[in-house]
Parts: structure tokens; C-alpha cells; sequence
């Protein structure tokens, strides 16, 4: 039996609202193996954020079971969380934004300073290093997100909506930029995004969440994830309407194949 690096078995999630309790999530069961990339699409309201909340580490308030590397999700640990807001402090500079967590982590001056000037470059932002995020456009904003989560080395990348709020070029941009991103780290990522286009081209496997409360109802096996050549190509194209029909509720059997 094959062991997954995130793995997750008949999660739910309940909540009390106005005296009456809401599940949000209902026997929700997910995988993915170490180095993959996987993409949650589905319905507004389906739990979807609410999915990557537990796996942060900030939302204990479930039954089921959650693993990652074989343990429970713990906020502050090997995951990082990247939000469609980015999350920038605005009174703080790229460079202290960016050095947020290591300090929360009490490393040393130099290791701070070597781990974070070693991203910056990487992520092409060194030249940014001492403006605000409001000096920066939407995409640089997204990459300075990224690199305060990839500095401290996380083992799962957890990312809700991370480009919604850009023009389309510039996120094709950074889908571009992420996906060169992982040929080079091969990090473990899950993606939430209502961008069906977005999903072909991300994600490895592809979960397709119901209406609330929110479970997976159907996953699949994506060929064409990374092929960014692939791009309004009749194959990428006949994937987008696959993936619309598993949303509409209108499965074919040979769709899956």
C-alpha cells in the first residue's frame, strides 16, 4: 500500500451558527504524495478554505484523520500558508515581511540574513528588498508572499486563491513562475482555485469538491498539468470541459479515463 505524504481520511468539520450546527466538511478523503502538486476546485461555499485552514494548523475543530509526513497538522510547523490577500504587513518593508517567521523562529542574524537573501535572488526581489508593499505591483506583492513561505523551508505548500485578484498576464506570469518553482524544489503543494484553466495547468491531480457540505466527488489524474505550450490547444481545451461536466454534475464515465 502506497504511503502518502498528505493524507486525509472521512475529515469533517462542524460549526455552530445562530444556535444551529453547519457542517462545512463531510468525510472528505484526499492525497498526495511527496513532491506532487495537487489543485481543489469547486462551488463557492464548499469548504474549500475552510479544508486548508486544518491543514495550516489553525483549525483543530474536526473528527477524522489529518497527516502530514505522518503527523497531525500543527500551526507554525512545516507548512506554509500562502492567501489570495497575501497577508503583507504594510508598514513593513519586502525584506522584513519576508523575514517575519524566521524571526518568530528565533534563528540567528545570519541565518536570517543568508536564508532570506538566498530567496529574494532566487525569486528575483533582491532589488525590492527595502520598499513597501505598496510600491509593488500585484505579481511582485504574490512573490514576496512566496518567498516569506519558502524561507522557512516548509514541507507543504498550502495556497487559497493565490492569483485571483491579478490581470490575467500577470497571472500567467507567476503560474509560469510557479511551476519552474517546483521543477526546482519539487515541493509538496495544494492549491484551492475557482480558475478551471488554472487547475489543468497546476495540478497533478485534481480534486472536484461538492456543493456544501463539502466532500470530494471526484478526483483526477491530470496528464497535461505543467504543459504550459498547451495553452488554448484542443487537448488542455477538452480537459476544461471535463472538468466543467464533473462540476455541473454531469460525469461520463470515459471522462475519466
Amino acid at each position: 500500500m502506497q504511503d502518502y505524504f498528505l493524507s486525509i481520511k472521512s475529515l469533517k468539520v462542524a460549526y455552530e451558527q445562530r444556535g444551529e450546527l453547519v457542517t462545512a466538511l463531510d468525510s472528505v478523503d484526499l492525497s498526495l504524495s511527496q513532491g506532487q502538486r495537487g489543485v481543489i476546485i469547486g462551488p463557492s461555499g464548499c469548504g474549500k478554505s475552510t479544508l486548508i485552514t486544518v491543514l495550516a494548523g489553525l483549525n483543530s475543530h474536526y473528527t477524522g484523520q489529518v497527516l502530514i509526513g505522518g503527523k497531525p497538522p500543527a500551526s507554525g510547523g512545516e507548512t506554509a500558508l500562502i492567501l489570495q490577500d497575501f497577508g503583507l504587513l504594510p508598514w513593513k518593508t519586502v525584506w522584513d515581511n519576508v523575514i517575519l517567521g524566521l524571526k518568530l523562529r528565533k534563528k540567528t542574524a545570519a541565518e536570517i540574513k543568508t536564508t532570506a537573501e538566498t530567496v529574494l535572488e532566487k525569486l528575483g526581489l533582491s532589488s525590492l528588498a527595502k520598499r513597501h508593499p505598496t510600491q509593488l505591483s500585484g505579481g511582485q506583492r504574490q512573490r514576496v508572499a512566496i518567498a516569506r513561505a519558502l524561507v522557512l523551508a516548509p514541507k507543504l505548500l498550502l495556497m487559497d486563491e493565490p492569483f485571483s485578484s491579478l490581470d490575467a498576464l500577470t497571472r500567467e506570469e507567476l503560474q509560469d513562475f510557479l511551476l519552474e518553482l517546483w521543477e526546482e524544489t519539487k515541493l509538496t503543494t495544494l492549491l484551492i482555485t475557482h480558475n478551471i484553466e488554472e487547475a489543468v495547468l497546476l495540478g497533478q491531480k485534481i480534486f472536484i469538491m461538492s456543493s456544501s457540505p463539502g466532500q470530494i466527488q471526484q478526483e483526477v489524474e491530470n496528464r497535461l498539468a505543467g504543459a504550459t505550450h498547451l495553452r488554448g490547444e484542443l487537448q488542455f481545451l477538452e480537459m476544461c470541459s471535463t472538468l466543467r461536466s464533473f462540476l455541473r454534475g454531469r460525469v461520463h464515465d470515459e471522462a475519466s479515463a
